[in-house]
């Protein structure tokens, strides 16, 4: 589904009565709140929150860094409208838990 707002034209809209969480640059709508799991992650440039699922995102390659946890597979996430990088997520998780997170720019 396509629907203009403000101008802009995202793959995906999520509904106006939830809180949202969305790109810093362009506004492009990432997640509903119901979706964040947990704000408690420590990313290498501060704060990462953790969530079940996101739209508007597009994913680069695989590969293998090393975090604060150790060396994982991860892949980086981009905004879809502004290509701005937003976070990255687990390729090769451990866990369920480690599986998509996103830095709050």
């Amino acid at each position: 589904m396509v629907k203009m707002t403000r101008s802009k034209t995202f793959q995906a809209y999520l509904p106006s009565c939830h809180r949202t969480y969305s790109c810093i640059h362009c506004r492009a709508h990432l997640a509903n709140h119901d979706e964040l799991i947990s704000k408690s992650f420590q990313g290498s440039q501060g704060r990462a929150y953790l969530f079940n699922s996101v739209v508007n995102v597009g994913c680069g390659p695989a590969e293998e860094r090393v975090l604060l946890t150790g060396l994982h597979a991860v892949a980086d996430i981009y905004c879809e409208n502004c290509k701005t990088t937003l976070g990255w997520k687990y390729v090769d998780a451990q866990t369920l838990s480690q599986a998509s997170r996103l830095n709050p720019y």
